[in-house]
């Protein structure tokens, strides 16, 4: 038998907290709701079983005998799910480094399974639809050139709210991949007569993706030398 002695980091981020309680919002209320009306635990049984106490009952006596089940909620086991959100634990056998060294080095395996998470959902990464090694090959080079423009919107944004991207107190990316698609493809132009073009409003997540850039993208019916001079910012202000 082999002893290893390994350091359990534990700490909690308001960010993760903000973060996790947004996510599991509607099921927090879920449980809210369930504890004003018990009925409904018949509804989503399921869903909450981690928090149900089953109790074998006689309905006519109260008696606790093998016979109907009454489900009722566990208290104790709601308040810690709620009381731990935003707290996280790191188990590592690097004692050598510091707390922040570690929560720093989590991160960023979370940002790599994060940029896995982007290639194969937002960008279609998977499932491949050609069988040859060149055209796979091209098929994922595309994918990995967005994500690299993706990284680079997201850290421009950073950038201009003045947040600092490498701080182990930080975990977002300013926009989301899915974001930042549905703004630039929005944001489009058709040609009109006599050579203007005419260009979709820009949404909020655009104007902010123009401002990180230092552009500004609501342009009144331009003209094809004032789109190629805003291509010429954009490219400049990416170098």
């Amino acid at each position: 038998m082999r002893e290893i002695t390994e350091k359990l980091v534990c700490y909690w981020s308001r960010r993760h907290y903000e973060r996790e309680r947004h996510e599991n919002e509607k099921f927090i209320e879920y449980l809210e709701s369930v504890i004003a009306f018990p009925d409904k635990l018949k509804d989503k049984e399921k869903k909450i079983e981690k928090f149900l106490k089953k109790t074998e009952i006689d309905k006519s006596t109260g008696e606790v005998v093998k016979t109907a089940t009454s489900l009722s909620l566990d208290m104790d086991k709601i308040r810690e799910y709620i009381d731990l959100i935003g707290y996280y634990t790191i188990m590592t056998s690097e004692l050598d480094k510091d707390d922040e060294e570690i929560i720093s080095k989590y991160h960023g395996l979370s940002r790599i399974e994060d940029s896995f998470r982007i290639t194969k959902s937002d960008l279609e990464g998977r499932p491949v639809f050609v069988r040859t090694p060149e055209h796979i090959n091209a098929h994922f080079l595309t994918c990995f050139i967005a994500l690299t423009m993706v990284r680079l919107i997201q850290h421009k944004i950073l950038k201009y709210q003045g947040k600092i991207t490498n701080s182990t107190e930080k975990w977002e990316s300013g926009l989301s991949a899915e974001r930042i698609q549905t703004a630039l493809r929005d944001w489009c132009a058709d040609s009109l007569p006599g050579g203007y073009y005419r260009i979709t409003k820009p949404s909020e997540d655009m104007l902010l993706i123009a401002q990180s850039f230092g552009f500004v993208p609501d342009l009144r019916l331009p003209i094809e030398p004032e789109l190629r001079s805003l291509k010429t910012a954009i490219d400049r202000s990416v170098m």
